[in-house]
Formats: structure tokens, C-alpha cells, sequence
């Protein structure tokens, strides 16, 4: 029997990452799988996943006391049960993952990179500097832990490999994925959408524009709000709403008094955290990511409304328009640019036919190359799990 665990940072990315490879293997009498991470409010999700699953938490900061303490609880762990394989995902796994896979003697051990995140994007502050150069050292020690490193961007590839982080002959490449049976509107009830509507206080004539992200700078949040003053001066029927949990503490965090006044002035709505974000994605007629945040190249918050069939905009960066056919399933636009993004907005509300015929283009690019198990049996093959 293969032992495989799967090191994730919380709750929801253990059900982002693990839903498929819990799918695919459940019943397989020659594999293992446990899932590590806490659960926090995925608790119920995680539960449902089926694989055996091993709590340890971990903050989302550098706190070297509570670091250290993840590191040796994952050793524990990793030498009690003895697996075959650990698959590490999220920047605190990768870091410390591999390094106590290795001394726990796992024969093998992959680094899952989605996106490097706001470190590696040159931070402006003293602080962001400092962190930055830990964070590329810290990576370097992990990624020489491991047998193999993931990507799903070929320019964070490139640019871990150029400094001599990761070996060329260590990484594989595939897109990101989603489950489009998951995302699907044949999985949304009617009735929750009418209970949305109701709740956000929409008419039947309102058009809904969704943004689904951090609350931090290089997210676009700014530029979203921007773009939706601009157009709700012409369109007042266009309705914003923009899903960004608070980022207390972060670098880069757009503050939260800004978001709280653009709400106060109606220029969008502010629904912070919620984990009803397929049913926000199906209400909504566009989706947007202005984001020029250091990305895993094929973003899940274009992925899954593409997944329901939605038009899609995103900013012209390596990090976000993998998904995207211009003029196919939606447009690109340039990073930090509020007004060409109110002007692609504005397109779509005033042609139906076009945000009808982008968002059936969204829906086939998924299945042609984004469904789950497309990326899943190639990570299936380098884990050594036969299909």
C-alpha cells in the first residue's frame, strides 16, 4: 500500500486542493490517503473528504515560536506514520514540509507552487525586504528537500529556477483546475440564488459584477473600486460586489475604513468572508480579477466562474491570463488601470449576446483544459499512484 498525505495550510485549501484526489482514490484498496492541516470552519468539508485526517495548525505570519512548534508537530508526524509519499501545498507547508519529510525519511516528497504571493513582488518596505530574502532562502532549503516541485505558472518556474531555488530537472508543470461537476449550475438551487438576491437587496433589473479576492492592493481592489464609481455613474443598475476577507496585519492591505466607505457611498458591496462563493459566482453576469499579485497563472477566482459559465476580465499579467481568450470567454485588460476595466464592464452589461457567448466559451474551456482530473492524472503519475 502507497501511504500518501497531502500538507495543506487550512480548512479550504485542504478541500480546494484534496476534493479530487479524495474522489479519485476512495475505495482504492492499494492507497492511503490522509490530508494534514487544520480544520477551522471547514470542519464539516474536511470531514466529508473521507481520508483520514490529521489536525495541525498554523498561522498564516512568520512567528518563529509557533513556526518551530509546526515544524517539529509535522516531524511527529511524519515519523509515526511512516508515508511513502507527502505532497506539500501553501507557502508555510512548502517551507517547512519538505525539510521534515526529509528527516523523517519520506522516500518521496513534492512541493505543490501555486502562486509565490505578494513577498516575491519586490515590497517596497524595509520589513517586506527583509521577509522577502528569508522567504527565497527558506524556499531554497525545502525545495532541495525535494524530489520534485509543482507549478502551475510557468513564469514562477522560471523565476525559482533562474536563481538557482529549484533545479530545472526537479519541476513539472500543469494548469491549475477545478471541479466542474462542483461548479456547475446544475448543482445551485433556484432557491438559494432568490434568498442571495433578497439578502443583497437586488432587483430583477440589476446586473451583478463579482470579485472574489485578499484585501490587498496588489489584488486590484482598489482598481475594482475605482472601475465600479466610474461605472455606476452611468449604469446605476450595475451592482459590485466585491468578497475580501479583512487582511489585519498584512503588507500591502487595503484598509478596511476604505472598502466600509466606498460601500457607504454605493459604489460597491462589501461582503468580506463568505463560503458561499459558488452561489455569489452564479448570481453574478461578469467576473473580474484585476489583480497584478504574484498568482499561480491560472487564478481559481477565474476558474470557477468560468466553470459557470460566466464572462471573465482579468488583468494583462503572466500571473492571470492563462485562462482567458480575449474576445473568446472575455477580455484583458492593463494592470492598475480602473479605467480601462470600466470600459470592458461597461461592454458586456450593454451586449447580453456577448456576455451569453463568452460565458459559453468559459464553461468549454474548463472541460477542455481545467477539469480536475485532467491535472490529477498527471500529479497521480509523478506521486506513482496508477490511475
Amino acid at each position: 500500500m502507497i501511504r500518501v498525505a497531502l500538507v495543506c495550510q487550512d480548512g479550504l485549501s485542504t478541500i480546494t486542493f484534496a476534493r479530487w484526489f479524495a474522489m479519485e482514490l476512495r475505495g482504492r484498496k492499494d492507497v492511503r490517503l490522509t490530508t494534514i492541516s487544520s480544520r477551522d470552519i471547514y470542519a464539516r468539508e474536511v470531514n466529508d473528504l473521507g481520508t483520514e485526517h490529521i489536525e495541525i495548525s498554523t498561522g498564516r505570519f512568520i512567528h518563529p515560536a509557533r513556526d518551530l512548534a509546526y515544524f517539529w508537530t509535522l516531524l511527529r508526524a511524519f515519523r509515526r506514520e511512516r508515508f511513502d509519499v507527502v505532497v506539500t501545498f501553501g507557502t508555510k507547508p512548502n517551507i517547512y514540509g519538505p525539510v521534515a519529510a526529509r528527516i523523517a525519511g519520506v522516500p518521496r516528497i513534492i512541493v505543490a507552487v501555486r502562486g509565490l504571493g505578494r513577498l516575491f513582488n519586490r515590497p517596497s518596505s524595509v520589513r517586506g525586504r527583509v521577509l522577502g530574502w528569508l522567504i527565497h532562502r527558506m524556499y531554497r532549503t525545502a525545495c532541495a528537500c525535494a524530489n520534485r516541485v509543482w507549478f502551475t505558472n510557468p513564469h514562477d518556474r522560471e523565476y525559482l529556477t533562474a536563481r538557482g531555488i529549484v533545479k530545472p530537472d526537479q519541476t513539472f508543470l500543469t494548469a491549475n483546475s477545478v471541479d466542474p461537476d462542483f461548479f456547475s449550475t446544475a448543482r445551485i438551487v433556484s432557491t438559494d440564488l432568490e434568498h442571495r438576491r433578497r439578502e443583497l437587496g437586488l432587483r430583477a433589473e440589476d446586473l451583478v459584477v463579482v470579485m472574489v479576492a485578499r484585501l490587498i492592493r496588489l489584488k486590484g481592489v482598489v482598481e475594482f473600486v475605482q472601475a465600479a464609481r466610474l461605472v455606476r455613474a452611468r449604469h446605476p443598475h450595475v451592482r459590485f460586489l466585491l468578497i475580501a476577507p479583512p487582511e489585519p496585519g498584512t503588507l500591502e492591505a487595503v484598509p478596511e475604513a476604505y472598502v466600509a466607505e466606498a460601500q457607504r457611498a454605493g459604489d460597491i458591496v462589501w461582503l468580506g468572508f463568505r463560503k458561499d462563493v459558488r452561489e455569489l459566482y452564479a448570481l453574478a453576469d461578469i467576473a473580474v480579477l484585476p489583480s497584478y499579485y504574484k498568482e499561480g497563472g491560472y487564478p481559481r477566482a477565474l476558474l470557477e466562474p468560468m466553470a459557470l459559465g460566466k464572462p471573465v476580465i482579468a488583468a494583462d499579467t503572466p500571473e492571470c491570463r492563462g485562462p482567458v481568450e480575449p474576445d473568446g470567454n472575455g477580455f484583458l485588460v492593463p494592470p492598475r488601470d480602473p479605467a480601462a476595466l470600466a470600459g470592458r464592464i461597461e461592454q458586456l452589461i450593454l451586449d447580453p449576446g456577448l456576455r451569453e457567448r463568452f460565458g459559453t466559451r468559459s464553461r468549454e474551456i474548463v472541460l477542455e483544459r481545467f477539469a480536475d482530473h485532467i491535472v490529477g492524472h498527471q500529479v497521480l503519475a509523478e506521486i506513482g499512484v496508477a490511475a
